[in-house]
C-alpha cells in the first residue's frame, strides 16, 4: 500500500482501496491516513458484517462499488439487496484466465442487465454499473488473444509481456494517450488497477508513475470508484466507439486473424444495447459480433457467443454520390448491425442518427436490417468515393 500511494499522491491520483475479509482491517491506520491526505477511500465486497464495520470504523465511508473480481461468480443480487447499484472486476476480452470468460462483455464502463450483468441493460436506464478489471490495450488484447498481456497492470507487462521496465513505461504513456484521444469527443472511463501484494515488484512503481503523469498531462479526470460511479452512470448507457491504434512493445504475440503476421491495425470496438462489434482498420464490416438479445443469463466462466460467420451479413454493393452513401446487404435474417467509415467524421459529415464517432479516426453508423435483401442510405456529405482517406 505504501509503495502505491507514494506514486498515487505526488501524481494527486486518489485510490480506491478494495477490502475482501476481515484481514484489511489491519491496515486502517493507514487508510485513515491516506483518505485525509489525498481523499482515498475503500469499498468491499458482498460481505454484509465487513460492511457494517468499515461504516463504524470510517465516518466517510459510503458502500458504492462493490468488489466482484476474476475466478468467482458475481453476486450482483447480493450487491444490490445491499443497496450497491455498481461494482467493479470485469475482465474485458478475457479467455480464462484466473477462470474468468467475459469475452464478449463491452470494455470500459457499461450500464449491465441486472439479471445478465455481461450485457448491457436492454431497455435503456443504468439500473447496475459495471467496471472492468483494468484498462487494455483494445487492438493488442483482441488479436493476439493475450489480453492479459497487454493492460496497464505493470506486472503483466513485465511478466507477462515481457516489457522492459523503460519499455512498459513508454507503452503505458502511449495506452493512456490513446484512452484521452477517445475522451475528446466522448466521455469514458479508463481504468487503473494494481494488486498492493504485487507493489513492492521491481519495476512497478516507475510503471505506475508514468501512468499517472499522463493520465494528469493529458488532462484526465482522476477519480475514486465512488466518484467514477456518479459519473459514468450519466453517460454509460449511450452508444460508444473507440478508436484504438497500434502500440509497439514487448513480446510480438502473432495474430491468426493476419495469418500470423506480427504487425497489428488499428481496430473500433464499438457496442450499443443491442449488439458489440470489433473493426479492424480499412474494413467496413465487423469482424466480429455479438447479439446481446440472445445473451439472457450471464455466468463468470461462460463467455458470450459472437454470431456465426453463416449468419453474418454480406456487402454485396455501394455508390457514393449527391451527399448519400448507398449500400446493399443481404442478411440472412434480421439483425441490428453497423458499418465502420474509416476517416475523418468531421470530413464525413455523416448525418444519420445511428452515426457514432470513433474519436477523429472514424465513424460506425449502427441500422436494422430485415431478413432478406436491404439498402440502407447514408447521408454522407464528404461520401464522394466508396474509397476513404485514413485519418491521422
Amino acid at each position: 500500500m505504501q509503495s502505491i500511494e507514494g506514486v498515487a499522491a505526488p501524481n494527486h491520483v486518489p485510490v480506491s482501496w478494495m477490502l475482501e475479509t476481515f484481514a484489511y482491517l489491519a491496515n486502517s491506520a493507514l487508510y485513515r491516513s491516506y483518505h485525509d491526505a489525498n481523499g482515498d477511500d475503500v469499498e468491499s465486497a458482498v460481505y454484509p458484517a465487513l460492511i457494517t464495520t468499515l461504516k463504524k470504523r470510517f465516518p466517510w465511508y459510503v458502500p458504492s462499488v462493490s468488489v466482484e473480481g476474476a475466478g468467482h461468480e458475481r453476486d450482483i443480487a447480493g450487491l444490490i439487496a445491499l443497496g450497491e447499484h455498481a461494482f467493479w472486476g470485469i475482465t474485458w476480452n478475457s479467455h480464462g484466465i484466473d477462470g474468468t470468460f467475459d469475452y464478449g462483455a463491452p470494455w470500459g464502463s457499461y450500464c449491465a442487465d441486472p439479471s445478465s450483468y455481461k450485457r448491457p441493460q436492454p431497455n435503456g436506464g443504468c439500473a447496475l454499473l459495471a467496471f472492468e478489471w483494468t484498462a487494455r490495450d483494445l487492438t493488442r488484447a483482441y488479436l493476439s488473444g493475450h489480453e492479459e498481456y497487454f493492460s496497464t497492470d505493470p506486472d503483466d507487462l513485465q511478466i507477462r509481456a515481457r516489457f522492459s521496465q523503460a519499455g512498459a513505461q513508454a507503452y503505458v504513456r502511449a495506452l493512456a494517450d490513446a484512452y484521452a484521444a477517445a475522451g475528446e469527443t466522448q466521455p469514458l472511463v479508463m481504468m487503473s488497477q494494481q494488486e498492493s501484494s504485487e507493489a513492492l515488484n521491481p519495476g512497478d512503481s516507475g510503471i505506475l508513475d508514468a501512468l499517472y503523469a499522463q493520465a494528469a498531462a493529458d488532462g484526465m479526470k482522476v477519480e475514486t470508484l465512488a466518484q467514477a460511479a456518479t459519473d459514468a452512470r450519466t453517460f454509460s448507457a449511450a452508444p460508444r466507439a473507440i478508436a484504438f491504434p497500434y502500440v509497439p512493445g514487448g513480446v510480438e504475440v502473432p495474430s491468426s486473424i493476419l495469418n500470423g503476421q506480427t504487425l497489428y491495425p488499428a481496430t473500433i470496438d464499438y457496442h450499443d444495447a443491442k449488439t458489440g462489434m470489433t473493426f479492424l482498420a480499412g474494413h467496413t464490416l465487423p469482424t466480429r459480433l455479438f447479439v446481446y438479445a440472445g445473451d439472457t443469463q450471464s455466468a463468470y466462466n461462460v463467455p458470450l457467443p459472437t454470431l456465426p460467420n453463416s449468419q453474418m451479413p454480406v456487402l454485396n454493393g455501394a455508390v457514393a454520390g449527391n451527399g448519400k452513401l448507398s449500400l446493399e446487404f443481404y442478411a440472412p435474417s434480421a439483425i441490428h448491425f453497423g458499418i465502420a467509415l474509416w476517416s475523418d467524421p468531421t470530413k464525413l459529415r455523416i448525418a444519420n442518427p445511428g452515426a457514432i464517432s470513433a474519436g477523429r479516426a472514424g465513424s460506425v453508423v449502427v441500422f436494422d436490417l430485415q431478413a432478406g435483401p436491404n439498402q440502407v442510405v447514408i447521408r454522407c456529405g464528404g461520401c464522394r468515393s466508396t474509397t476513404f482517406t485514413y485519418s491521422r
